[in-house]
């Protein structure tokens, strides 16, 4: 692989007080988003948090009046929600919150498995040492979230971790698609996170992936990303699993 510089990637901030529509935004300058953009983001943060569960049906007019708009801005934002795959549009019945199925689960973690393995090898084959302090830094960040509970700041932390990996290699194509990925499976990987253990596992494997980024092993890294994807599938699809079976037994 090429060794090059990364494209300024955006440091992100680690630690408390972690502002969710911010988080999941992919351009953090706020100033410079229209207002649909900035909506949008603010109704991902409420997806991911599970206020808006998969398959409930989202109101123009109740997002208008809680957001204090017109309804053309949150029309707006839901379509730029539908392009990231979180919002679903059907003819006559307007918006929903995106149900993945199981199939899909699976192909968007084989994705965003080959993907961040191509990242996470780069950045081993480059040992930049400001990349691997940042990592680092996530990484510590992660399991003082756990310690203290905090699930919000946690998957938060996650996010963040991810992108900057993505970002940080340099790669506009990996990075884009892992962006739109990632959110995308975070509402369910939120109520996996509800599980100290799993927290502990996911943490676990983020310090795998920083050491082999250190020892500047790109085969140890690319294993060390699949392991963690591998992880995150089987619990997510259990949660999706469970999900599924508690809405068959509610429409019953």
């Amino acid at each position: 692989m090429t060794n090059r510089a990364s494209s300024n990637p955006q440091t992100p901030t680690f630690g408390t007080h972690v502002d969710l529509a911010r988080t999941f935004r992919t351009d953090p300058a706020e100033g410079m988003q229209t207002l649909p953009e900035q909506l949008s983001a603010r109704i991902m943060a409420l997806i991911i948090n599970g206020e808006f569960e998969p398959g409930q049906r989202l109101q123009e007019s109740a997002l208008a009046e809680r957001f204090e708009v017109s309804r053309g801005p949150i029309r707006e934002a839901l379509r730029i929600l539908e392009r990231e795959g979180l919002v679903t549009m059907a003819s006559r019945r307007g918006a929903s919150v995106t149900r993945l199925t199981a199939a899909r689960l699976r192909d968007i973690f084989n994705v965003r498995a080959a993907l961040m393995g191509i990242c996470a090898e780069e950045l081993a084959e480059r040992r930049d040492p400001e990349v691997q302090s940042i990592v680092d830094e996530g990484t510590r960040s992660l399991l003082a979230a756990n310690k203290a509970g905090d699930e919000e700041e946690f998957i938060a932390i996650v996010y963040q971790l991810s992108m900057y990996v993505a970002e940080a290699a340099g790669n506009e194509i990996a990075r884009s698609i892992l962006f739109s990925l990632g959110r995308q499976t975070l509402p369910l990987t939120r109520r996996l996170f509800q599980d100290e253990a799993e927290r502990l596992t996911w943490a676990g494997n983020w310090q795998a992936i920083s050491e082999a980024i250190r020892a500047g092993d790109p085969v140890r890294a690319r294993q060390a990303v699949r392991k963690l994807m591998a992880d995150i599938t089987v619990g997510d699809l259990a949660i999706h699993e469970r999900l599924e079976k508690e809405r068959r037994s509610a429409g019953s």
